[in-house]
């Protein structure tokens, strides 16, 4: 079996109350524009590394992964285009992030979101769904390897207790 050079990317979705963790874009092709905490997963960096690394450098924010809430899938450039979403329970903050990359840091309610130009319609729906009750996320777990490398498999398991609409 070959392997396929993919492009990479994932994203931050945390929510704390009736609000969720948004970044404003200083620069490039989603300046002014807002979204999750996001960026590309690093040559030997797995994905939820990744993320976590994304929300400090993005917002100041250390968290734990809670679970994979969506993964997006496209064509980009001749190649797949596949973007994690996860789940992140905040840990603990600071006002510090890197402000060449981010404007601005907010928590944004529901009512918010609908005033704000998005990144892009998917984060925009994801927001939306989380604060309206309809989050889900998939469950990771480390299961028993004989490799010495650790790995996570999101799947979904009778005695979750999920909501499904």
């Amino acid at each position: 079996m070959g392997s396929v050079i993919c492009d990479l990317g994932v994203a931050a979705r945390a929510i704390q109350g009736d609000k969720i963790l948004l970044v404003k874009e200083a620069r490039g092709y989603h300046q002014n524009r807002w979204g999750f905490p996001k960026g590309s997963v690093d040559s030997g960096e797995s994905p939820e590394t990744a993320v976590l690394r994304e929300l400090n450098e993005e917002t100041g924010a250390s968290g734990s992964i809670i679970g994979l809430s969506a993964v997006r899938s496209t064509i980009y450039a001749e190649k797949p285009a596949v973007f994690l979403c996860y789940d992140v329970k905040i840990d603990k903050q600071t006002s510090q992030f890197d402000d060449r990359e981010i404007k601005d840091v907010m928590w944004a309610d529901l009512e918010q979101l609908k005033s704000l130009d998005w990144v892009s319609d998917t984060m925009h729906n994801l927001a939306i769904d989380a604060l309206s009750g309809s989050r889900m996320s998939i469950q990771p777990s480390r299961p028993l390897s004989k490799y010495d490398k650790p790995y996570n498999v999101y799947s979904i398991n009778k005695q979750s207790e999920y909501k499904f609409r």
